[in-house]
């Protein structure tokens, strides 16, 4: 899975790399990969698979190795 955390969310990369991918051997709950990448749900304010805005925690979707996923953080000042 191709993973894009924006912002100070790039922290939680491997290395704090922003941009890397993650491998996903069968389908995960989106909270699941989260969790198994460390990147905490609540510093997450806009969350998206493959170009599309979801709700955290919908029921039933899954992330395929395929996707391509974007955490943003909540706005910060500029």
């Amino acid at each position: 899975m191709k993973v894009h955390l924006w912002g100070e969310l790039g922290f939680y990369g491997p290395g704090r790399q922003a941009r890397f991918e993650f491998p996903l051997p069968v389908e995960t709950s989106v909270s699941d990969a989260l969790r198994l990448m460390g990147v905490p749900e609540a510093d997450i304010a806009v969350f998206a698979v493959n170009g599309e805005v979801i709700r955290l925690g919908e029921a039933g979707l899954t992330l395929h190795d395929r996707d391509r996923i974007d955490c943003f953080p909540p706005s910060s000042g500029g």
